[in-house]
């Protein structure tokens, strides 16, 4: 796995190749680090073309909880596509999708509403509701203007949501 991040790119196409072979959950953490730090390149690519593919559901948390993580705020807006790639629905920490969707550019709130907007069904109430108070607070700063639109469909489809839950 540290070979993911070394400098030779022989030995970062053979710790891919070796990811895609025998890949678990215990590769996704480091995976997605190496892309991170990555510069755009082909195998940064071949790294997001893996990360957005994933079927192992152990990825959704680990893609989750990196949206919290500093390091990662750089990429913030591949997790949450990774997410939606995967087919993902991030029930029950819908708050943090769209946390991270109105703390981003206009990249990272089109992935959010993208993300959130295939949600279909909820259960837990009071994440749909501290997603509804952040997504209001997001539409009451004026320094989210560019990214309203996104913010306003993101506030109509979680009321959607909570009313479909009564």
């Amino acid at each position: 796995m540290k070979d993911l991040k070394s400098n030779s790119p022989q030995k970062v196409k053979a710790a891919l190749k070796r990811a895609k072979k025998n890949g678990d959950a215990t590769w996704i953490l480091p995976l997605l680090e190496a892309f991170a730090s990555r510069e755009e390149d082909g195998l940064r690519e071949e790294m997001g073309a893996m990360l957005s593919t994933l079927k192992l559901s152990a990825a959704e948390d680990i893609f989750l909880d990196a949206l919290e993580q500093d390091d990662l705020k750089h990429v913030r807006a591949d997790l949450l596509w990774f997410l939606w790639s995967c087919g993902f629905t991030c029930e029950g920490r819908l708050a943090h999708v769209v946390k991270a969707a109105c703390e981003g550019d206009f990249r990272q709130a089109m992935e959010g509403t993208t993300l959130l907007e295939q949600v279909e069904t909820v259960t837990h109430e009071k994440d749909v509701l501290e997603a509804q108070v952040i997504a209001s607070e997001a539409l009451q700063d004026d320094g989210k203007a560019g990214i309203r639109p996104f913010v306003e469909a993101m506030a109509q489809h979680l009321a959607v949501l909570s009313d479909s839950m009564m």
